[in-house]
C-alpha cells in the first residue's frame, strides 16, 4: 500500500478521536487534513480495517461519536451491550441503505467508518 494512502487511512481511523481531543476543528477539516479526498476510491473498508485492528480502542472513540451526532439524514452505529452485537444503520430508515448487524466489531467500526467519511466528503 503506498504511504500516502496508508497515511490517509491512519488519519482517518483516527477522526473521532482527533475531533474529540482537538476540540478546535470541524469534522470538515479533520477530513481535508486526512488526506482521504486525494484517494476515496482506493481506500475501501478492508484498507481501513487493517489499520484499525491495530487500534481497537478507536472502535470506542467511533461509537462516542455517532452517539454525540444530532443531525439527520445520517449514519449510526451503536452496541448492544447486553449480547455484543454491533449496528449500522442510517436515520432515517430507509431500503436504499444497507444496515450492519453483527459481533464482528471492526466488520461494523469499519463500515460506519467508511460510510461517515463518504457522508462528510459531500460538505466539503
Amino acid at each position: 500500500m503506498e504511504k500516502k494512502i496508508k497515511d490517509a487511512i491512519e488519519k482517518i481511523v483516527h477522526l473521532a478521536y482527533d475531533y474529540r481531543k482537538r476540540g478546535n476543528i470541524s469534522s470538515l477539516n479533520l477530513l481535508k487534513e486526512s488526506g482521504y479526498l486525494e484517494f476515496p476510491d482506493q481506500i475501501g473498508e478492508e484498507e481501513i480495517a487493517a489499520i484499525l485492528k491495530l487500534y481497537p480502542n478507536l472502535i470506542n472513540e467511533w461509537l462516542l461519536w455517532s452517539e454525540n451526532k444530532r443531525s439527520t439524514p445520517t449514519w449510526f452505529f451503536t452496541k448492544d451491550n447486553d449480547d455484543g452485537w454491533y449496528f449500522v444503520g442510517h436515520s432515517p430508515e430507509s431500503k436504499e441503505f444497507e444496515e450492519i448487524n453483527t459481533k464482528d466489531e471492526f466488520k461494523a467500526c469499519t463500515a460506519f467508518i467508511k460510510r461517515e467519511v463518504e457522508r462528510l466528503r459531500k460538505f466539503v
